[in-house]
């Protein structure tokens, strides 16, 4: 992990924010955050979500099936 902005490796622990590790440059004095947790879906499911939408079914339907709100098949 490098810094975002000079892309050095020089980097020191800079506290803790919402509970994501903070980090500070040694080079360029940036903050910067590393957050590894993903809630994106595989594109394999967003796939097979799509193909239901264009078969016809609705989006709390399509939610069911995947485990998601209705909300995230609208988005």
């Amino acid at each position: 992990m490098d810094c975002p902005k000079c892309k050095s490796s020089k980097k020191v622990k800079n506290g803790v924010v919402k509970g994501n590790q903070r980090y500070k440059c040694k080079e360029c004095g940036y903050n910067f955050t590393v957050e590894f947790k993903s809630t994106a879906k595989k594109p394999d499911e967003r796939r097979f979500g799509l193909m239901l939408y264009l078969e016809g079914l609705g989006f709390h339907s399509i939610g069911r099936l995947l485990n998601v709100s209705h909300v995230s098949v609208i988005n």
